[in-house]
């Protein structure tokens, strides 16, 4: 097939994931670091791009039927273990590093004790606060919509689910519009599993949809479009037209559009991953930095709270390469860690085998 449509053939040879998602999480936390800078103010659509990739990313649409996994005891232990040592090491032993540091200068104690137990939303942690709950909880939906599918034979189609999930996004945000409850961007998530459900619809239909492979210019376009969006629609630009805008944080004022935005903007990506902007994304550099966006976000917000530096740029530029640092030390030790645990775990079989 010409251009850069994604083939089935060409997704059955990747990985779990395409490695310019990982740029996109790269560019994601660099824009989280300027916004907590006080640079664009747009953290708020970085969030919403971690959450609607998390909702594509978790029924993996370059498997097919990946989410049949929550049918079993054996996949849901599978998946909450996957997330726990993925989130957890890597979250406390931030918290015991700001507290040997810092004591309770940062963070009260009080509220230090309740992020023990992901139960208080706690500046720019109220992420962690969210992902925590939703990814507790979203293996129900997924069970309740497998069973259904046992019943209702159209919800066995990779479209279906996808208008289906789509549905629950947007009466989740009018839930949240109805009822004064914290917004825990349960509807970001569920677009991107709607686009992750279209992905795998797309992929699957080979021969229907080969025409796609002459837009991948346009949809260059687009993806480069969604980006200049993030920067013109920051308060710092909107003041500019309108000094009323001057607080005026588009990713925190129209959710939902938002999380769907960047619904599309994966899709693309994954969609058209060898065009101009999937090569700019895979970049070793977007890679490298979106491989520790997560102990990126944790960190950076503390390490500004001891800096005193009035200077915009140069406090972004100390702030991220210090995270990034830290991070990278933070992850290999924590890897060599699980990596001693599972060589023990093995020895320990092999001798209780013997």
């Amino acid at each position: 097939m010409k251009g850069d449509y994604t083939t089935k053939t060409d997704v059955q040879k990747a990985t779990e994931r395409l490695v310019q998602l990982e740029g996109l999480r790269g560019i994601a936390i660099i824009n989280v670091v300027f916004s907590h800078c006080g640079i664009l103010n747009q953290g708020g659509m970085s969030n919403a791009l971690f959450f609607a990739l998390t909702g594509f990313l978790l029924i993996n649409p370059f498997k097919d039927l990946y989410e049949q996994r929550f049918l079993s005891l054996k996949g849901i232990t599978k998946y909450y273990k996957a997330r726990a040592i993925r989130v957890l090491p890597m979250y406390y032993l931030i918290l015991l590093l700001i507290f040997i540091q810092t004591r309770f200068n940062i963070i009260p104690e009080k509220v230090f004790v309740r992020l023990l137990f992901f139960n208080v939303r706690y500046r720019h942690l109220w992420y962690i606060y969210s992902y925590f709950w939703v990814m507790l909880t979203i293996p129900i939906v997924f069970i309740v919509l497998l069973l259904l599918a046992k019943k209702i034979q159209c919800l066995n189609n990779d479209l279906v689910c996808a208008l289906v999930f789509l549905t629950i996004a947007f009466l989740v945000r009018l839930f949240f519009v109805w009822k004064d409850y914290f917004d825990i961007r349960f509807d970001q998530l569920m677009t991107g599993i709607c686009f992750g459900y279209l992905f795998r619809f797309v992929r699957s239909h080979q021969r229907e949809t080969a025409a796609l492979a002459k837009y991948a210019h346009a949809a260059d376009l687009l993806i480069l479009l969604i980006f200049l969006f993030s920067v013109f629609t920051s308060n710092e630009i909107l003041e500019q037209i309108n000094p009323n805008r001057e607080d005026y944080l588009v990713g925190s004022r129209y959710i939902f559009a938002v999380g769907f935005i960047m619904s599309i903007l994966i899709f693309l990506v994954c969609l058209y991953p060898n065009g101009v902007m999937g090569k700019l994304l895979s970049s070793k550099a977007l890679v490298f930095v979106g491989k520790y966006s997560f102990p990126i976000y944790l960190l950076n917000s503390f390490i500004i709270d001891q800096l005193y530096i009035e200077s915009r740029e140069f406090k972004f530029i100390c702030v991220f390469s210090t995270s990034l640092l830290i991070a990278w030390l933070l992850d290999t030790v924590i890897n060599n860690i699980i990596g001693l645990c599972q060589k023990a775990k093995k020895h320990f079989s092999a001798n209780k085998t013997c």
